[in-house]
Order: C-alpha cells, then structure tokens, then sequence
C-alpha cells in the first residue's frame, strides 16, 4: 500500500505551505490522482485523513479528486480523452499517442482561514 507513503509526501507539503503563514488555520486539502498515477484515491484519501486528525489542523477537510487521463497524438495534435484504450488516435489514426494529463498525483490546493 504505497498510499501510506505517497500521503505523507502530500502532508509534508501541506506543513511546508502551512509554515510559510502562522496562525492560519487549515481548512481543506485538495489532491488530484491521476488514473494512470498508480495510487488508489480512496485509500490515499484515508491515509492523509488519519494524518490531519492527528495534526494540529484536525478539522481540515479532505479532497481527493479523479483525474482523467487526457491523450494527445504527436503526430497531428489531437487531443482527447482516455474513455477506453484506444492505441491510435482518433482523428488520424498515428499509433503514436502519449499521455498528457492524468499519470500525476498532485497538491492542487489548500483552504485556509
């Protein structure tokens, strides 16, 4: 479970971030998981809850969010969605396709107060 380890590289930005402005208050967290990131969302979504309630910002709510792989052909451009496995592109048929969003895991945003 690479969740544990992949939430506590997560946390450990957030007390970095949160570091830089005393005496704010830690509201929210929000992670996007790419679906080709590896990670599980709902288990990293655990993970970093166990580690905001034993934090001194207990009260801070946790977002992980999906995100979708977006693919584009080298060949001619094209971009669209991963909806199934398409191994050519759609617009030109080019095998020669390569994600372009949704192989991360990412910090997008903190609430504070």
């Amino acid at each position: 479970m690479h969740e544990v380890s992949l939430a506590h590289a997560v946390w450990r930005q957030v007390t970095a971030e949160m570091e830089k402005h005393p005496g704010r208050r830690l509201m929210g967290v929000h992670v996007a998981v790419g679906a080709l990131s590896g990670a599980a969302p709902e288990l990293l979504e655990f993970a970093l809850g166990l580690l905001v309630a034993e934090s001194q910002w207990p009260q801070a709510d946790i977002d992980v969010r999906d995100e979708p792989v977006l693919l584009v052909c080298r060949g001619c451009g094209h971009e669209y969605p991963m909806d199934e496995m398409r191994l050519r592109c759609p617009a030109c048929g080019s095998a020669d396709i390569e994600p372009v969003r949704g192989t991360e895991l990412r910090l997008e945003s903190l609430e504070v107060e």
